[in-house]
């Protein structure tokens, strides 16, 4: 096994291709130890593959030391990239100095890597031009393969612009003597404008050259570009080069270097504007003397490239010459379609700009060439010149006042125009952040953020997505300080805040999301009328905004404020003339809200005859604006939801069986026929999940055949949830509902004296509701579900005989209360909690009837 497992890796090593199953049938008497052991042999190659490269993405040769390639004897290495080491080497039988670029012997492994190195050597070979750098030849020996170019003495670009970031040399004059003598001496010094302007300008010409020769670069970029000593600069590296006549779709799969792509790149697309892009993203550097994209993740380059995140060329030099600037933006534009066509054409641009004639980039204006006329023609012109001043003196006095006043007027204009401009684009910015944080990517486009819909319901949320929200709210602040009267601001303001809001329920941060809401309408009641708003649609934004506190008070179990936030809805949407059908839409849901309370609100509530009358009339109003609706197609959701919720809540007051059975199916029949409609609508299967899990287990333990319903209602209702809880894991309703359904299965198992099948899912729900702990610490509601999930499962073991299990359940119990902060320890849930666990220690509770506590 050892000598063939190394001939394999040799045969690997050295470019072969073998396979697994060929060694396996020559040698069937080892085909099992062959198949076990050969991939892992393999998997230890890669990882030594990997080891040949730096953190930068260049290559190294994983400890290997090279002196002599064939007849090359290497003398010093001068560069690395990620396909190989460049060495200066000595070929001894013609006694020249030349460069190799070694390929490192394991990347053999890697059959691209070879396919492209031989690509380079036939591709470059081919073309002979004074701007690209000659390759000379190919070879191998002992399994790695090189490549022979010419030995260049200079330097690379990338090196030339990195020392003048370092050193800050953007300001400094060319040296030109291919030294190092002091801090302000380059070779080249690329950042002044001509010296740069020269270089784009031949590279330029080399490219043209090679697409007129059908190949495209591809990796145009600093690294690539070497300046030898007279400071001609000469394109090398063309591994990822294309020949447009054997590809004549100008595609191919992404590589290169990411920072250097053109946008359309990352869909595949290259052509010969590709390259005129990498040029003028090189001549941006050497002028700007540092990257365009800097300091950002390989997930944000992408997309700071589509989007042009560059800064313009005057904000990071105020010398560089504009038509010089013009050119740059020109070759750097996102869309093919407005950068230069041809690389030619880049480089006939530049010579213009280096002979001082006008550049065919943009209209040159009459004055500017003028200009460009008088530094060629210097005699000329200061004689011209004097006539003309003579000539216009005359007139010029008597214009200057209204010249004056009038150019006063225009840049008042344009300041404000520019401000409005930059308000409506930071609008659209802030406006696009919000929707990538915080709606779901199926959700994009669909939804309207004016309305509860599922696609607000569902965020999949994140604490990421949290803390960008709460950053945006700052910045809304500064735009409307700016721009007073603009009601957009304030509305788009709302929407992020009631986004973010809902993440931070999703999260566990109620406080926080009751802290985001009451900021939201001191906001609106500060600078709605300010800003313009229609006075309908504040009430309507008011309305929403303490709906939204009445369900995250609620979920603190702090009804009091609910129903305050409840009513004080109601009441700012009553004081509206004329509602329309959004404005019924939150109305019918705030009634129903009140009439249709959670179902441990429904046990701590007085059943006193007023209270389930003014219930009854909460919901029948809810009926009657449900019913004066024409919803839209995101609206039918919320429309169905809330229907269904009333006729749940008439099944629950229902006295005769036959008429709660009927109105339960009223309910599931709603939800399931919208289901049928939209069958990735999250919100209505998620209240479906909670119209077949609202089982009363008190009135089913009286009858096998009932307590065989609510089981199979339960099981249903795990099924619809189970998909809800896998897409959004981190979901913190979902889990709390998931936890629910399986205590009150685990009750019904016990019921049966199915102990083991108790302890199975009592187990699952204290797992789920313990990542809910560990997830939000501090909440009190949190900690009582747990210590009654201790409870059950305390009652479970004592019914067992398990003394010590029961013990150390209820010593779980009691931790957990322990733990609630001293000033939610007085909430009445947890007083409550905290009588049953010390009536558990002291009595037990042995009737399962009685432990449908959650």
């Amino acid at each position: 096994m050892d000598i063939l497992a190394s001939d394999f890796v040799a045969r690997y090593r050295n470019g072969d291709r073998p396979t697994v199953e060929e060694y396996a049938n020559r040698h069937p008497d080892l085909s099992e130890s062959i198949r076990r052991v050969f991939p892992l042999v393999l998997s230890v190659e890669k990882v030594k593959v990997d080891q040949q490269s730096e953190g930068d993405g260049s290559a190294t040769l994983a400890g290997r030391v090279f002196e002599r390639l064939g007849d090359f004897r290497l003398l010093r290495e001068i560069g690395r990239g990620g396909m190989g080491i460049v060495y200066e080497a000595e070929q001894e039988s013609l006694g020249r100095r030349v460069a190799i670029k070694v390929l490192p012997k394991q990347s053999l492994l890697d059959d691209d890597a070879l396919q492209r190195f031989r690509r380079e050597a036939s591709t470059a070979a081919a073309m002979h031009h004074s701007n690209i750098v000659p390759i000379f030849g190919t070879g191998q020996c002992d399994g790695t393969h090189y490549l022979v170019m010419q030995l260049i003495r200079g330097e690379s670009l990338d090196r030339l612009i990195s020392t003048a970031e370092t050193h800050g040399k953007a300001s400094e004059p060319p040296s030109g003597d291919g030294s190092d003598k002091s801090s302000n001496e380059t070779p080249i010094q690329t950042s002044d404008c001509r010296a740069a302007a020269e270089i784009a300008a031949q590279i330029s010409d080399g490219l043209a050259y090679a697409h007129g020769n059908g190949v495209l670069h591809r990796d145009v970029k600093p690294a690539n570009i070497l300046l030898d000593e007279d400071g001609v600069a000469q394109l090398t590296d063309f591994g990822i080069a294309r020949n447009t006549r054997d590809d004549p779709t100008m595609t191919q799969a992404l590589s290169g270097s990411p920072r250097y792509m053109a946008p359309e790149r990352f869909q595949g697309q290259s052509d010969q504007r590709s390259d005129v892009y990498g040029v003028g993203l090189t001549l941006y550097e050497m002028l700007a003397g540092t990257p365009a994209f800097k300091d950002l993740t390989p997930h944000q380059l992408p997309e700071a490239i589509k989007l042009h995140l560059i800064k313009p060329l005057k904000e990071v030099r105020d010398d560089v010459p504009p038509d010089l600037q013009t050119i740059v933006a020109k070759a750097i534009n996102p869309e093919p379609a407005h950068r230069y066509q041809s690389a030619s054409d880049l480089r006939d641009d530049l010579n213009r700009f280096l002979k001082d004639e006008p550049i065919l980039a943009r209209r040159t204006t009459a004055l500017q060439r003028l200009v460009r006329w008088r530094r060629r023609n210097p005699k000329l012109a200061g004689v011209t010149g004097i006539a003309i001043a003579s000539m216009l003196t005359a007139t010029v006095a008597s214009s200057v006042g209204f010249a004056m006043t009038s150019a006063a007027n225009k840049r008042t204009s344009k300041a404000l125009a520019q401000s409005e401009q930059t308000v409506e684009l930071a609008l659209q910015s802030l406006d696009g952040v919000v929707d990538v944080v915080s709606i779901p990517a199926s959700a994009m486009g669909e939804a309207d953020m004016g309305e509860l819909d599922s696609a607000l319901f569902l965020l999949n949320p994140s604490p990421h997505a949290a803390r960008v929200l709460e950053n945006i709210q700052p910045l809304y602040e500064r735009l409307a300080n700016q721009a007073p009267t603009r009601p957009d601001i304030v509305r788009q303001m709302i929407e992020a805040s009631l986004r973010l809001s809902r993440i931070q329920q999703q999260l566990g941060q109620t406080n926080a999301a009751i802290t985001t809401l009451d900021e939201s309408i001191e906001l609106l009641r500060t600078r709605g009328d300010l800003a313009g708003l229609p006075n309908k649609e504040q009430r309507l934004l008011i309305v929403r905004l303490h709906n939204e506190l009445g369900k995250v008070y609620a979920l603190k179990l702090d009804y009091a404020n609910s129903d305050e936030a409840y009513a004080m809805a109601i009441r700012s949407g009553e004081a509206v003339a004329d509602p329309d059908d959004r404005l019924k839409l939150q109305l019918a849901y705030a009634f129903v809200a009140l009439g249709d309370p959670p179902p441990q609100r429904r046990r701590d509530q007085t059943r006193l005859p007023i209270e389930s009358r003014i219930a009854r009339e909460r919901l029948s109003t809810a009926k009657t604006l449900l019913r004066e609706l024409n919803p839209s197609l995101h609206e039918a959701s919320e429309v169905a939801v809330l229907r269904a919720r009333i006729h749940l809540a008439d099944s629950r007051r229902a006295k005769r069986p036959a008429i709660r059975q009927s109105e339960f199916l009223s309910a599931t029949d709603i939800l399931r026929e919208r289901l049928t409609q939209s069958p990735d609508d999250a919100r209505v299967r998620f209240a479906l999940v909670e119209v077949l899990a609202s089982v009363n287990l008190r009135r089913q333990f009286g009858s096998q055949r009932m307590a065989d319903e609510a089981g199979e209602r339960l099981h249903e209702a795990l099924a619809e949830l189970e998909p809800l809880r896998s897409i959004n894991p981190k979901t913190q309703l979902f889990a709390v509902s998931e936890v629910h359904i399986l205590h009150k299965l685990s009750n019904l198992a016990r019921s049966n004296g199915d102990f083991d099948l108790t302890l199975e899912r009592l187990a699952k729900a204290i797992a789920i509701q313990s990542s809910l702990v560990d997830a939000s610490p501090g909440s009190m509601p949190h900690r009582c579900w747990r210590a009654l999930l201790y409870r059950s499962l305390a009652e479970v073991h004592r019914r067992q005989g398990d003394t010590d299990a029961e013990r150390e359940a209820i010593g779980a119990a009691v931790a957990d209360l322990d733990a609630i902060a001293p000033e939610s320890k007085a909430h009445p849930f947890a007083v409550q909690t905290q009588q049953i666990i010390q009536k558990l220690s002291t009595e037990g509770i042995d009737d399962p009837a009685n432990s449908d506590t959650l």
